[in-house]
């Protein structure tokens, strides 16, 4: 990017209360683009995730890896004088982030009706585990990640003998992108008609929403009269395999006859003209035989062999990596996924990329992650404080570090 070019979202304030995960990394990505994130963090302990670890030299590392490029404040909220504070930065903010459950920020006096009074322009977005009204809020109900994998739908059956078990990824990542996608919907709305508004998504929602594909068969399985028209095969067929020297995914989608494109690039006879295999549903039947000699041939060549032949054959395949081998990925170095930043204590640290890019105003990553309140000094003077008062609220407690 060119030095004169600023970013997409230089000018941008963001007040960001949100700790550990969920909030996060939606606003480290907002911060990648250029928003000045201010992270408003408790005296004396700030985000939980600091002192969790692990660590490098007392650096939290899934702190590091979610907070780059904001800058730390705490700040007592409980004092008037630290409410003032707060209230000040709300004025000067274009967006307001938090994830603590439903009624907490409104007992701090910090609720989006008594801020919308102060800036008609904030963008007040929030994310808790169950949404902004019904019986889990009402009760005052915590939310967590498993939970709303739980009661969302992720768990999976492993046997009729096994309790179910959790699927999927953490729903705090998608919950923290879907919070992301709604304050840019949000700014956008306020740049053409000048309104700010409040933003919420929440952890079940997102959770829920996650079975955008198959989520409107279940809803009218009742109704259904005609089946899928894709997809035998691909049922039939195990996802993964063990190779020689470790294992391999397979997708056998977008052919007129998957199978049979797979058992000849396996050198297997056309496995799809054996009777037992030669429709779908037959292929679904016998899917225990069928996976039986793929998995016995797959065994007798490596990995890279067989993604050779698979896709010359036109067969979707990947080799399945542990996070330590994705990371060696030439493909994820050159999407710049891995990056190493300077960072006080340990030096450098290698630290997840930005997924997504502009290419006229690339992410940048200018600051390390921060250390507790160390920008309190400079977001006050910033606020019109004085160097005596900043010293009188640092003295009595009020103000970090």
């Amino acid at each position: 990017m060119n030095a004169s070019t600023p970013s997409a979202l230089s000018g941008i304030r963001i007040l960001d209360f949100s700790h550990v995960y969920q909030g996060p990394v939606g606003t480290q990505l907002l911060a990648d683009y250029g928003a000045d994130v201010i992270k408003v963090e408790r005296p004396g302990a700030g985000d939980w995730s600091r002192s969790w670890g692990p660590f490098v030299k007392e650096v939290s590392l899934p702190f590091a890896n979610l907070n780059r490029n904001k800058r730390s404040v705490t700040v007592d909220m409980k004092s008037p004088e630290g409410k003032a504070f707060v209230l000040k930065l709300v004025a000067q903010s274009d967006v307001l982030v938090h994830n603590f459950r439903a009624g907490v920020m409104d007992k701090l006096g910090l609720g989006y009706e008594a801020l919308a009074e102060i800036n008609p322009k904030l963008i007040y977005a929030s994310s808790n585990g169950w949404g902004d009204e019904g019986p889990n809020v009402d009760r005052g109900r915590a939310g967590h990640d498993m939970m709303a994998r739980a009661e969302g739908g992720w768990f999976m059956k492993v046997g009729e003998d096994r309790p179910p078990i959790p699927g999927g990824i953490s729903v705090d990542y998608p919950s923290g992108l879907m919070l992301m996608q709604g304050i840019l919907m949000a700014l956008l709305h306020r740049e053409r008609f000048g309104k700010g508004q409040r933003v919420s998504t929440d952890l079940l929602s997102v959770a829920f929403h996650a079975h955008a594909w198959e989520g409107a068969s279940e809803l009218n399985a009742e109704r259904i009269d005609a089946p899928a028209r894709v997809g035998g095969t691909e049922a039939a067929i195990d996802k993964s395999f063990f190779t020689a020297d470790g294992s391999i995914e397979i997708s056998p989608v977008f052919s007129d006859n998957s199978l049979r494109d797979i058992s000849i690039a396996l050198d297997l006879d056309d496995l799809s003209l054996r009777s037992e295999f030669s429709t779908e549903d037959k292929q679904i039947a016998n899917r225990g035989e069928l996976n039986r000699i793929l998995a016995e041939r797959f065994r007798t060549r490596d990995t890279a062999t067989w993604l050779r032949e698979l896709e010359a054959a036109g067969v979707l395949c990947a080799r399945i990596n542990t996070f330590r081998e994705a990371a060696e990925d030439p493909q994820i170095a050159a999407n710049k996924m891995v990056v190493e930043m300077a960072v006080p204590g340990p030096g450098s640290l290698k630290l997840l990329g930005t997924p997504v890019r502009l290419h006229g105003t690339p992410p940048e990553h200018r600051l390390p992650p921060p250390a507790l309140g160390q920008h309190s000094a400079d977001i006050a003077a910033e606020l019109g404080y004085s160097p005596e008062d900043i010293a009188s609220l640092q003295q009595r407690g009020l103000l970090g570090p």
